[in-house]
């Protein structure tokens, strides 16, 4: 074998095994590379979910503060209007509310797609059992379920959940892990060197050796740059960096509200939590909260559009500043935009209880000033409950809970007024949602009954028809009030379970009625408002008649004039829609309204009830008397009926004959009886046999 044969002999076996050293160097390398970045992405990660953490119970917690009233009052618009407010963040990937059922009341979305549904996924049964707010992780989101409370009663469950960033260590690995072609490149680069050493090794021995060794150190220098960023304090200064970012977009969700530059929930929450310590920190320390909501918002915002309820915001917040700082510059107050068309107003020091008040009545004085608004003028009221620290509340979460349930207070109690805070309304608010669920299950158990009262014809003594009335009785608390509970029933969304039930009911139970006089007894049902503005509405009605047989000339709608008010232009629809069909309609109560005689211009009315009120002092106001008399001889000349309500007396009965008032209806007559003693009534009068009732016709 030559010298060259064998040079290259033996410089290909020392290739081979420098190539074999080479490469194990690499893989070693690369292996302590890994564990660097995986260690130090590790603990970037558990840092990151913790602080993400942390951002969803506090995310959790505001809401859940938000919702405890109008879960309370079935409020489904203002529940939308929180989660949905929610769901608008990039970062928010879903919120469910769950009620005590397990099932989702709300998700935040405009037509609640997953109302009622029972959850499915791996955590709905743990998340619908927590008693303090608990994380949940999954793949993609960190989750926080947090019960909500009202007194020591849960009446539902938030579920919020933040995504989680998939890229969060991406750059730190980037720096730290060798990307694999800069392997290939080294071994490419040790291949052609002795490839080179090999090639000049015939004419020269020392320089090739020395260029290898240069070569070497070269590859060194390469591969050991490609490690520079390989440093454990570099990954968590990095850290520490993302860390601060998250503070920082924390510590901006507590600054100032965009909208109405006031600050916001947050800032409120720790102003009220420096407050209470100074106030512990000096004798009679007192601070009082009062919790500001604009009347009816929602309708301006869904009537005028956002823009137009987006400058109300910003209009009445600047109107609420003047008041507090320039008509009472030395007041300590603090105001804040609490979320939605809710202000919460913060004052402290000596007698802030009663000074609360008096800037109460000052700030529903500057709303009665209407508001100038893309060229039109609108009137905006608002409902204001205060609370008092320490009278009412320890800390800063009742203190604000108890403001919440003050306001709902006014705004049960008429709107565009002022009410305090007492221990009461606690109870009351638990009593009250004790009966919501209990009404909740009457309605499935068939407790609620109707009785009817009979309206009599003052000529011929004759029923001729009756008003179909809720009773329940509960078999714990006896007969509960029906002005309670269909009032709750309003407030919670059972309004339509209820009205549905009465209808039907009535209607069912009307066509079996015997001929009274040579005619059949009408039936009148009451429709309240929210019925009214449901423009399914008629449609339900008509479907109710065609099941039941009932002509649509014997149902009577009674309406109330607060109704036509509030509903206007969608509830006058619908009353066109159901004359159209025969149905005939009352106005109940009448003279006890606004705008009386224009609604008779306005609706297709039938008849009017004239309001006890009227009816009551007939026999000792003579100014009662000439009311009575110009509303009988009013309907007269339009050609409407007329019932006298509240005839509780055989001389109450003989006034109204003489004022030529065609119908009566009241206890004189007979009270609310079920059905089966109706048709008893009915019958015997076919007999001739008046003896059941106090009706006795004017010759």
């Amino acid at each position: 074998m030559s010298l060259r044969q064998r040079w290259w002999l033996l410089g290909s076996l020392v290739t081979s095994l420098l190539l074999a050293v080479a490469f194990y160097a690499l893989q070693q390398h690369r292996m302590q590379t890994h564990v660097i970045a995986n260690a130090a992405t590790q603990r970037e990660f558990a840092l990151a979910e913790e602080a993400l953490a942390e951002r969803a119970k506090v995310a959790a917690s505001l809401l859940a503060e938000s919702l405890v009233n109008p879960i309370y009052f079935f409020d489904l618009q203002r529940i939308g209007e929180v989660l949905g407010g929610a769901l608008n963040h990039d970062d928010i990937g879903y919120v469910l509310l769950i009620d005590r059922d397990g099932r989702i009341l709300h998700d935040g979305r405009d037509n609640i797609a997953q109302f009622g549904q029972l959850p499915d996924d791996e955590f709905a049964t743990a998340a619908a059992a927590v008693t303090r707010p608990t994380v949940f992780v999954t793949e993609h989101f960190v989750e926080v379920a947090h019960p909500i409370t009202l007194g020591d009663q849960r009446i539902a469950t938030l579920r919020l959940a933040l995504k989680r960033g998939d890229t969060l260590a991406a750059p730190l690995t980037a720096a730290v892990v060798m990307p694999p072609w800069l392997d290939a490149l080294l071994l490419a680069s040790v291949i052609a060197g002795f490839v080179g050493l090999l090639g000049y090794g015939d004419r020269r021995f020392v320089t090739p050796q020395l260029r290898t060794d240069a070569r070497l150190q070269q590859l060194a220098r390469v591969h050991a740059g490609a490690a520079i960023d390989v440093d454990p304090n570099t990954a968590l200064a990095r850290v520490e960096q993302r860390l601060v970012g998250f503070e920082r977009e924390l510590q901006q969700l507590g600054g100032i509200d965009a909208l109405t530059g006031l600050p916001n929930r947050i800032a409120l929450r720790q102003r009220i939590d420096e407050a209470i310590e100074q106030a512990q920190a000096v004798e009679d320390g007192e601070l009082a909260l009062l919790f500001i909501d604009l009347d009816d918002f929602k309708r301006i915002n869904d009537t005028l559009g956002h823009d137009v309820g987006d400058e109300i915001l910003a209009t009445v917040a600047r109107r609420f500043s003047d008041v507090l700082h320039s008509e009472h510059p030395g007041e300590q107050g603090f105001i804040a935009r609490f979320g939605g068309d809710e202000f919460v107003l913060l004052m402290s020091g000596r007698d802030a209880r009663r000074r609360a008040g008096e800037i109460a009545e000052l700030l529903l004085s500057s709303l009665r000033i209407p508001l100038n608004i893309a060229d039109q003028l609108l009137h905006v009221s608002a409902s204001i409950g205060i609370t008092s620290f320490p009278e009412d509340a320890a800390d800063a979460s009742r203190l604000i809970k108890n403001g919440d349930i003050a306001m709902y207070l006014a705004k049960v109690q008429g709107r565009n007024c002022t009410r305090y805070f007492t221990n009461y309304l606690t109870r009351l608010a638990e009593d009250r949602l004790a009966i919501e669920q209990d009404l909740r299950e009457a309605i499935d158990h068939d407790e609620l009954k109707l009785h009817y009262q009979p309206i009599i014809d003052f000529d011929s003594g004759h029923i001729h028809g009756a008003e179909a009335l809720l009773r329940w009785h509960h078999p714990s608390r006896g007969l509960i009030s029906t002005a309670l509970f269909v009032g709750i029933a309003e407030d919670v969304g059972l309004i339509d379970a209820l009205g549905d039930f009465a209808l039907r009911t009535a209607c069912e139970t009307a066509v079996r009625w015997p001929r009274s006089a040579g005619r059949a007894p009408f039936v009148s049902v009451n429709v309240s408002v929210k019925q009214l503005r449901d423009h399914r509405f008629p449609a339900r009605v008509a479907q109710v008649l065609a099941d039941t047989g009932l002509a649509p000339e014997l149902l009577h709608l009674e309406l109330t004039e607060s109704s036509l008010l509030d509903g206007e232009s969608g509830a006058i629809i619908a009353l066109e829609t159901l004359h159209g069909i025969g149905v005939k309609l009352w106005l109940d109560d009448f003279g006890t309204g606004f705008s009386g005689l224009n609604h008779l211009r306005r609706v297709p009315v039938s008849g009017v009830k004239i309001d006890r009120s009227f009816v009551t002092d007939l026999l000792t106001d003579r100014h009662d008397v000439a009311l009575t008399s110009a509303i009988i001889a009013m309907a007269r000349s339009l050609d409407i009926t007329v019932v006298a309500e509240g005839v509780e007396s055989a001389a109450l009965a003989e006034v109204l004959e003489q004022l030529d008032c065609p119908y009566g209806q009241g206890y004189w007559f007979g009270e609310p009886t079920h059905s089966e003693k109706l048709v008893e009534l009915i019958i015997a009068q076919r007999y001739g046999d008046r003896s059941q009732t106090n009706v006795v016709p004017i010759s």
